[in-house]
């Protein structure tokens, strides 16, 4: 009986061990990150290394990376730079003012969606990676003032599109 009933109490442990190990990795095996520097959220999995390379500026630079893939990664870059996300009419005229998310996307972009007034999702196809760039632009605003944004990049293999797919859906800022 003392053994039927330790083995019960263990399996029992690991039921909820995986319960719990479940609610902390989240939906899709994706863990949520956040930002040290650009005041984000993004849900990334759990095995991916964070490195913090922003310097002194008015922008910050991070990156998260695979450990078996040097190739698959992701870079954030969150800029205050209001004008860059402006027609350059804007700046050069003061007409077409707003926020332009498009302004920013990588050369080689191949495709772009609109997310709305305030974010463009883009893949392009970028030097120095075998992997498509997918990414988003996205302006953070008080209303119709833009504060700052964020140039999201991520390279995956073809065959993870559905889990790249998952980790942009999820970039948010935070206030």
């Amino acid at each position: 009986m003392g053994t039927r009933f330790s083995i019960v109490r263990v399996a029992a442990l690991l039921l909820l061990a995986a319960v719990f190990a479940a609610q902390a990795v989240g939906a899709g095996g994706l863990l949520t990150r956040a930002s040290h520097e650009g005041g984000f959220t993004i849900k990334l999995p759990a095995g991916w290394h964070y490195k913090d390379a922003t310097y002194p500026s008015d922008h910050s630079t991070e990156f998260w990376t695979e450990p078996g893939d040097a190739n698959s990664r992701l870079e954030v870059n969150v800029s205050g730079c209001v004008g860059c996300v402006e027609r350059g009419s804007c700046t050069l005229r003061n007409t077409g003012c707003g926020p332009y998310p498009a302004a920013d996307l990588p050369r080689g972009t191949t495709s772009k969606r609109a997310l709305g007034k305030w974010a463009e999702k883009f893949v392009a196809r970028v030097p120095g990676n075998p992997y498509l760039d997918r990414g988003l632009v996205v302006i953070r605003h008080q209303g119709s003032a833009i504060r700052d944004w964020a140039y999201v990049q991520l390279w995956l293999p073809a065959s993870q599109r559905q889990l790249a797919d998952s980790i942009l859906a999820s970039f948010a800022f935070g206030w």
